[in-house]
């Protein structure tokens, strides 16, 4: 049997899976994470007339956590040192974190009919890179906006700056 934070992994990962799906991209998931690192969503070809890359990739930190109330503009998200220092290092292929967030209650998390399968909230996402070094020893509190949901438009949108290599901002 999986533990909860392991089923709040796999429903993540399922997020994001369905996510960059619908949109038309395809993910390939890192095996070994040793790069905070947990999968990239690849395009395929030229997105965009002014894009200067084509097959623009997107790096994704996956994390789950659960929260109740759900907060109205930001909550904070506690992260290891050593993930805050991978996804604010500068790489080749941008990195941000993706933090999907699930319903107190586990019997809420995912329901199904025959009609519909419901994946309960939603996921937020911010990139990190060029944040301050992090004087903390083992971890680091970051601030999620509520207003960066990990949707189908977002996507698009990051991977369309990617590929016009232009920064992750809001």
């Amino acid at each position: 049997m999986l533990s909860p934070n392991d089923i709040k992994e796999e429903l993540s990962l399922a997020y994001v899976r369905a996510i960059a799906s619908r949109a038309g991209f395809s993910i390939e998931e890192i095996r070994k994470d040793r790069d905070s690192v947990d999968l990239k969503v690849c395009a395929r070809g030229l997105l965009a007339e002014d894009a200067v890359l084509t097959s623009p990739e997107l790096a994704v930190q996956l994390k789950a956590t659960v929260l109740e109330p759900l907060p109205t503009d930001e909550f904070s998200f506690v992260l290891s040192r050593k993930n805050y220092d991978d996804l604010s290092a500068p790489s080749l292929v941008p990195r941000i974190l993706v933090v999907f967030v699930l319903p107190e209650d586990e019997q809420q998390w995912l329901t199904h009919t025959a009609e519909s399968l419901i994946l309960r909230r939603c996921a937020y996402w911010r990139s990190l890179r060029g944040a301050p070094p992090t004087p903390n020893e083992t971890s680091q509190t970051v601030r999620m906006s509520r207003g960066q949901t990990f949707d189908l438009d977002t996507l698009r949108g990051l991977l369309r700056k990617v590929a016009r290599e232009e920064e992750l901002v809001p």
